[in-house]
């Protein structure tokens, strides 16, 4: 679903955010980006996202090389990856439902499939009962519901996490990532960058670590930190 083939990223003035990736994401994979702060995570998920235009290498998102995909069709790509990030980006004017609802109606989908669809997901994270409150009357882990809500209810193949827990306690995080398992156990790629170690050693999933731009560390069923060798 996600593949990147010696892709590097040098912004201007020379600093080198990301050096000659190679990583091969298969459909309905868990995998956790870890490493320290400015070690290229985020950059990497933006890449994905065409965000970022890399500076060498290829990118195939969804069967896609979008690395040449035309600035036009950028947009259709994002309908396809739904997104999480720490900072909530909900928009603050808008009911629970309404937030939610905007991914399809940007899309032109008929109002009958919006309100079956947006109703379902929100039974999916919980919301249900608070459909029509706004997002100052909830709280951060509500919000970040309403966030995962929003990226899947256009049931997209593929979902990109960029600290998604930041914010939440640890007790919140929990239920965000039970979430998250959910999604993903019906068939969703997910890509998820973190510094919680907790989070990574309790699931057990694939580990990818990066360290100042590069690959050191690819393991399946892994913790946040590599096994230490007796």
């Amino acid at each position: 679903m996600i593949r990147l083939q010696e892709v590097s990223k040098v912004y201007d003035g020379g600093v080198v955010a990301v050096q000659k990736v190679n990583l091969d994401i298969r459909k309905g994979e868990f995998v956790f980006l870890v490493g320290p702060s400015g070690s290229g995570k985020s950059t990497l998920i933006r890449m994905c996202l065409r965000e970022e235009r890399v500076t060498r290498g290829t990118i195939w998102v969804a069967g896609k090389d979008i690395t040449r995909l035309p600035t036009w069709r950028v947009p259709y790509l994002r309908r396809t990856v739904g997104t999480i990030f720490q900072d909530f980006k909900l928009l603050p004017n808008k009911t629970v439902a309404e937030n939610v609802s905007f991914a399809l109606k940007v899309t032109g989908c008929p109002r009958s499939i919006i309100r079956r669809q947006v109703n379902t997901v929100l039974e999916l994270v919980g919301l249900s009962a608070k459909a029509d409150r706004y997002p100052r009357q909830l709280s951060g882990g509500e919000q970040q519901r309403v966030t995962i809500a929003r990226a899947f209810v256009n049931r997209p193949p593929i979902l990109l996490a960029d600290e998604p827990t930041g914010n939440l306690d640890p007790a919140t995080s929990v239920g965000i990532m039970r979430l998250l398992d959910r999604i993903n156990r019906t068939g969703t790629t997910v890509m998820m960058a973190t510094h919680d170690f907790a989070i990574v050693d309790a699931m057990r999933r694939r580990v990818v670590q990066l360290d100042r731009g590069r690959v050191i560390r690819d393991e399946s069923a892994s913790g946040y930190e590599a096994p230490s060798k007796s």
